[in-house]
């Protein structure tokens, strides 16, 4: 049933005439007399009598303006309470590399200009496994990921792609020389997507590296504090090169790591994941199709 039926029906009663319930609800007088015709044809039961020119509420009318009350407030509760979800609350983003949050670092900020009114919980995943689980079990809305995801079960947009830079500290190449290969270097642990980009490089060249680390981070630092070379994504180094801090080295093989989000296939999104997943999409620096699948949700 309409509940716009007994807003009529409630004004009908309250007002006693028809023609001043139609103005007041802004419809035609026939509109409302059509209106309570159905309502009284939903219950099976007059609502009103007409004797001469005046209108006269039933008593199954009576009756029904204390349910007809109860229904329209519960139901504007319902509304109230529920139109909080219509930008849920919070919004729970994986993210398998420390990277990424560089990456969504500017859209995040987009974002909350905005939608103010929606936190963002982003975790840093320890690997790719973890990031995959929180998928499945729903702790993640959705995550970003630099892996190719084979479950079936996970949809997988590429939106963007961030060039690897081979970087040295400029005391460290007056030392050795030009020549990268001369250089020590400090690389990420066996198993890192970024080292495997690179890996068979400094294998083909005799390089062992004097340093491994487990994150990005650390070595960037020693690469700021002049301990060899590293291969790090651009956007971690981008203020070092511009200002000098840190020299890149181009006569070096181009590599590049492609990003990408990932969510359950079967994922319900809120008009804000939905928003802020669109902003990524905006974003993308690469051909995408997260665009063409949100716009067909």
């Amino acid at each position: 049933m309409d509940l716009r039926l007994l807003q009529t029906f409630l004004s009908v009663a309250k007002l006693g005439n028809v023609t001043q319930a139609a103005e007041k609800l802004n419809f035609s007088q026939p509109t409302v007399t059509v209106q309570i015709r159905t309502l009284e044809e939903h219950f099976g039961v007059l609502l009103f009598e007409r004797v001469g020119k005046k209108l006269y509420i039933t008593e199954a009318g009576k009756r029904l303006i204390g349910y007809a009350e109860k229904l329209l407030l519960i139901h504007g509760e319902a509304q109230a309470v529920l139109q909080e979800f219509s930008y849920d609350k919070t919004i729970k983003i994986g993210l398998g590399t420390a990277v990424a949050a560089h990456t969504l670092s500017p859209i995040l900020q987009e974002f909350q200009v905005q939608v103010p009114n929606v936190a963002v919980h982003i975790e840093h995943c320890f690997n790719l496994p973890i990031t995959v689980r929180g998928i499945l079990d729903n702790s993640f809305d959705f995550a970003l990921v630099h892996d190719k995801i084979s479950d079936n079960q996970i949809l997988q947009f590429n939106v963007a792609v961030e060039r690897l830079v081979w970087i040295a500290h400029p005391l460290l190449i007056k030392k050795y020389g030009n020549n990268i290969w001369q250089q020590p270097f400090i690389a990420l642990k066996q198993g890192s997507i970024y080292r495997a980009k690179y890996d068979r490089v400094l294998r083909e060249n005799g390089i062992n590296p004097v340093l491994e680390y487990s994150d990005s981070e650390a070595i960037r630092q020693a690469v700021l504090n002049g301990l060899g070379v590293g291969v790090l994504p651009e956007v971690l180094v981008r203020n070092s090169l511009d200002d000098g801090t840190l020299i890149e080295f181009n006569n070096v093989p181009k590599l590049e790591i492609v990003f990408s989000v990932i969510f359950h296939r079967e994922k319900t999104f809120t008009i804000a994941m939905r928003s802020l997943l669109a902003m990524i999409a905006e974003h993308a620096n690469i051909y995408s199709e997260l665009s063409g699948y949100l716009q067909s949700m």
